[in-house]
This record gives structure tokens, sequence and C-alpha cells, in this order.
């Protein structure tokens, strides 16, 4: 079933923990039921080898016009990634890191969770979080990668174009792993476009290029040649729109240059300008943990 929860997504706030130095993330998120005020979230995470865990509050009851604290009742619970999925630990709110909120109202503890109304709602509740939270599922998406620390990296899986074609991609375009046509006419590569950002060194975007025909069967031609393939160079134009996807200040249909640099990587675009300087940690940081990567 879908939920009819809708999720305000201020943005989160970040730290360095105490114990590691790892970059710790809180985020506080409200939520409304068919337009009204209907719970409010919390959770924080470390982005740390040693800390493998998402610690959430939940408080529900009445958050509408004139409610009070005494209506709603705290959940507390820890979330540990298994698998492909995760599993949830109820633990004592009181005793959480938001102990201290008066807003939430009553703090439930472990064994008054178990038994109360609400508990399924709650849970509930997690599982949309980790659905449609950006920030959430990017914790759980870097737990499963192995690397906590590590930024995600946003790959597009097709020329925007030839993802919009939804039941008629079968009959219109030929889609490969790296090389993909449209109608016999437009022609793309796969490529990856880096960008360094301090102290985190490069972090890539997988984007798409259309490029000529020449361009296109050379391309196809060489791939897989060791001696070819690291010579590959071409020009081309932008084929996703990755500032509206995911705001990197790059227009749609830019001009880019493309070469490879090493033969077990893909061909790498040359950052174009406003993407040639170095990304100061703290903006990237920002950008990164608000859309889930970091």
């Amino acid at each position: 079933m879908m939920s009819t929860y809708e999720i305000e997504l201020p943005e989160p706030t970040r730290s360095l923990c105490d114990c590691c130095g790892g970059l710790t993330v809180r985020m506080t998120r409200f939520v409304s039921r068919n337009a009204e005020p209907y719970a409010v979230y919390y959770a924080a995470y470390t982005n740390a080898p040693q800390h493998g865990e998402l610690s959430m509050l939940i408080s529900l009851g009445e958050w509408g016009e004139g409610s009070t604290a005494p209506q709603r009742s705290a959940f507390f619970c820890r979330v540990r990634p298994s698998g492909d999925s995760y599993e949830l630990m109820l633990g004592d709110a009181a005793k959480s890191a938001w102990g201290d909120v008066e807003a939430v109202g009553t703090k439930l503890s472990r064994d008054q969770a178990l038994a109360h109304p609400m508990k399924a709602t709650a849970f509930s509740m997690v599982d949309d979080a980790f659905r449609r939270d950006p920030t959430m599922r990017g914790f759980l998406e870097r737990i499963h990668c192995g690397d906590v620390a590590a930024p995600l990296e946003r790959n597009f899986a097709m020329p925007d174009d030839v993802f919009a074609l939804d039941d008629a991609r079968n009959t219109r375009a030929v889609v490969g792993r790296n090389l993909v046509v449209l109608d016999g006419e437009a022609h793309f590569v796969r490529c990856l476009l880096p960008i360094d950002v301090e102290e985190y060194g490069p972090w890539c975007v997988g984007v798409w290029v259309e490029v000529s025909k020449a361009d296109y069967e050379h391309a196809a031609k060489v791939w897989d040649d060791e001696a070819l393939y690291p010579k590959l160079e071409f020009h081309g134009r932008l084929a996703n729109d990755v500032a509206a996807d995911i705001g990197l200040p790059l227009a749609p249909r830019a001009e880019l240059h493309v070469r490879v640099h090493a033969v077990d990587d893909l061909p790498q675009v040359s950052p174009p300008p406003g993407l040639n300087r170095q990304w100061p940690k703290d903006d990237f940081e920002r950008f990164a943990v608000t859309r889930g990567f970091l």
C-alpha cells in the first residue's frame, strides 16, 4: 500500500564525532498525513566504520494546532543494516540523544513501546522514512557498499531521452552497458565526470555523453582493445540533466571533452568551468548529506 505520509526534509546538521572524528549527521523531519501535522522523527548516524547503526526517535500522537506534549508518545530505536534490509531494536527513549526534548511527549521505555497500541505505526514510519528520506536511504546504501566514510557516487543508468521512453525503449533504442543508440540516429557513450573534493579526493558522477556517429563507431571498435582504448578521445554533449537531478552547476547539453586515462577505467569528462576547482569539504558535505551521498 502506498503511504499517505508527506515528509518535510530540512537540511541535516553536521558535526564531528567526539570518539572517532567521523562525520556525524543529525536530522529532524516533520511528517504530515492528508495535509495535517502527524508526527516528528529525529535520526542520527556517524560515517565511520565503528558506527554501524542509525538511531531514531519517532513521536506519534496529536501534532495539530493547539495540541500539547502529553498527547504524544516517543519511540526510540536503533537501526542496524542486515543483508539487503535492516534490523530494528527498540530502546529507552529517555536515555536517547533526544531524552531532553520535551515536545516529543512521553518517552517510552522498551517494554512500554513493545506494548503500545501505536507500535505498528512507528515501525511503518521507519520503513517509510528509509524509502523516502534520501539522507537515511543513503546511510543504508553506504553500509551495504562496505565503506560508510566514502561518498556514494551517482550513476545515471541511461541517457535521459532513452530513460524517458519507458515501454517504447525496447523498440527504439539499442541499450548496452557502455554504448547506446536511439532511433538509429543519436549515439551515446557512458563516461565518468570526476570532481575533486577537499580531503575526499575524486568524487565521480556516471553520465552519458552524446557523440557523433563517427566517434561512436570508433569507440565501439576500440573499447576492448588494450592498445587502442587508452588513446580514445572525443567531444560530445551531456545527455543527463545533472543540474535538475543532483544540483551540479552544469547546463543540459553542455559541450564536453572526454578522454581515457587508464585502460581499466571509463572515459573521463574533463571538468568544465564551475566544476574544475577543488570543492571545499564543508560545501561538499552539505551537498552530499542532503542528497544521501554521505
